[in-house]
């Protein structure tokens, strides 16, 4: 039977598959852009085995050993220095115990024990590493090692057993190590970024219009206006709220399809809802209600909005339908800080103590369960959900306490961070994204007022937290607002007057920069500060705000009464 021509399409999965298993997540990445966009698409992907390039290297030099042990006439003879393909034995040992310390074999054994890849984001642990063992070197078809041959593992001293895997978090103490070498210098992304003069009074809010990379609205307590953004012409404002009447703005939110803008504003401890389309005409203008509107939340479908409506003590959440009669609002005991969907007909909301599912049937909204912490007065300042596929994941933060909190799987970790938590974003990965991993990545960003970011990798089956990266920021620099772009390649974050992007998987150093200078910076400080609790106390922070669009490509940063639209596309 005649073999099949090995092509590069054969050989360039076997490299991509190695780097995978080796933890060289960022260099896969770069072979897959240059050949291939879907590996896992080649008719023989289903058929390698893991390990396989290793496998089939060493199958190669044990033909070589076996060509050079005997003469033309098939005769056995010793094999000399110059035989080996690698060069005299000593020579082998020395690549072996260094290849092994850098991760060119992936942690694992072959025979009947699970692999543990890393895949794309490689989480960064700080053990000891341990070498193998011969007998963990073997594979299936009976390979051995390249580092150490057959015949000198007999007088090898057995090993140590490897120690038990800690229990307690990763420490991270001090900046990210990366997998990969991080850019020596940032890239300045000052030239692709245009400042826009939005109001007299501080931008607390900015957000894009869904799949619309034009189009971006900024709001703060007293205002809220579209901006239409042009590569040809000024920027135009279309102006919603002015405060004219003494209404403040509390809450802002387009709809997934980017057709209908819902603003909340209060006056007298009432508030209403008004609903615009793109081009700033009213919609829809909801009742009054008796309560302060802190709240705006579209289903994924974009076919109800939901209104939390808080007073001193009860908040109310109010289903809106446009073509449904009123129906009764949701009442839930004390106040609700966030909203989450993890689908159209869920959503967890975090409070005083405890984390609600609620779920959104027959027109209605209703509170199907209740998860209380362990401690009651612990305030859930933060919620994010992701969908696992067979399961809803909901994460919840405590900005004073510095807690994360999974009641959907019943996991906690206290004091996170050494300051106040300003922000959290989640994102769970394709199965696709490693053809090695089973089920998905949860990956979970914190950010902080003690000049730090840090990415977790939330393993579900083991309820474990692992922090793969510490991300700094400097000395006495608080990370004021952040969030992770919609394809969880980059994070971004906000200190008072500068933004930081890095690579999610790779970490380490910062690879795009942008700082604010001149007559900005001493704009920014106009105006009324906001209260943090910082590392040493309270301290007078700045209200900073950043969103990505759909694309990834540009963010929006409202910083003191301006906005800045930075391009990444270059």
């Amino acid at each position: 039977m005649a073999l099949p021509d090995l092509t590069s399409h054969h050989v360039n999965y076997l490299i991509w598959r190695y780097l995978q298993e080796s933890g060289l997540g960022e260099a896969a990445v770069m072979l897959q852009r240059a050949w291939n966009e879907d590996p896992q698409s080649l008719p023989f992907a289903p058929y390698i085995k893991a390990h396989a390039l290793v496998s089939l290297v060493q199958k190669g030099l044990h033909y070589h050993e076996l060509e050079h042990s005997i003469d033309k006439e098939g005769n056995a003879k010793a094999i000399t220095s110059a035989d080996y393909f690698f060069g005299p034995l000593e020579a082998q040992k020395t690549v072996g115990e260094k290849s092994t310390d850098q991760a060119v074999s992936p942690p694992a054994t072959i025979n009947g024990t699970e692999l543990k890849s890393r895949g794309i984001i490689v989480p960064v642990r700080h053990e000891t590493a341990k070498s193998p063992s011969p007998a963990e070197e073997v594979d299936g078809d009976g390979d051995v090692s390249m580092g150490i041959r057959a015949d000198e593992t007999q007088d090898q001293e057995p090993e140590a057993p490897e120690a038990p895997e800690a229990t307690h978090p990763t420490p991270t103490t001090g900046p990210s190590v990366g997998v990969q070498i991080s850019p020596a210098k940032a890239a300045d992304l000052s030239p692709d970024t245009a400042i826009l003069h939005v109001a007299n009074d501080h931008v607390t809010r900015t957000l894009w219009r869904p799949w619309d990379p034009t189009v971006v609205v900024a709001a703060g307590d007293s205002f809220c206006s579209i901006w239409k953004l042009s590569s040809s012409s000024a920027p135009v404002e279309i102006k919603l709220v002015e405060n004219e009447d003494d209404s403040l703005v509390s809450a802002v939110s387009w709809d997934p399809t980017g057709q209908k803008l819902a603003i909340a504003t209060y006056n007298d401890l009432s508030g209403t809802v008004s609903i615009y389309n793109v081009d700033g005409y009213a919609l829809d203008l909801l009742p009054e209600m008796p309560m302060i509107l802190t709240g705006l939340h579209w289903t994924p479908s974009g076919s109800h909005l939901v209104i939390v409506a808080s007073n001193s003590k009860t908040t109310e959440l109010v289903l809106y339908d446009p073509y449904s009669e009123f129906v009764p609002p949701q009442a839930i005991d004390g106040l609700i800080y966030d909203l989450s969907w993890s689908g159209n007909n869920q959503a967890y909301v975090s409070g005083d103590g405890s984390v609600y599912q609620c779920d959104v049937d027959s027109g209605m909204i209703r509170v199907s369960r209740e998860f209380q912490s362990d401690s009651p007065n612990t305030i859930w300042t933060y919620i994010r959900c992701a969908n696992t596929g067979n399961s809803s994941v909901a994460v919840a933060a405590s900005s004073e306490t510095a807690s994360l909190w999974i009641p959907t799987h019943d996991m906690r970790l206290d004091d996170t961070h050494h300051g106040d938590i300003t922000a959290i974003d989640l994102y769970a990965s394709p199965q696709s994204w490693s053809p090695l991993q089973k089920g998905q990545k949860i990956i979970l960003t914190s950010f902080s007022t003690d000049s730090t970011v840090k990415i977790w990798n939330i393993d579900l089956d083991e309820k474990h937290f692992d922090c793969i990266h510490c991300l700094s920021l400097g000395s006495s620099i608080p990370a004021l607002a952040g969030g992770l772009s919609p394809d969880g390649y980059a994070l971004a974050a906000s200190s008072k007057n500068k933004l930081f992007i890095w690579n999610t998987e790779r970490g380490g150093n910062a690879m795009a920069t942008w700082t604010m200078s001149g007559p900005e910076e001493v704009k920014t400080e106009e105006g009324p500060d906001r209260a943090v609790n910082g590392q040493n106390g309270s301290a007078d922070l700045p209200d900073r705000s950043l969103s990505w669009d759909t694309d990834g490509k540009k963010l929006a940063i409202g910083f003191g009464q301006q906005m800045a639209i930075v391009n990444m596309q270059r």
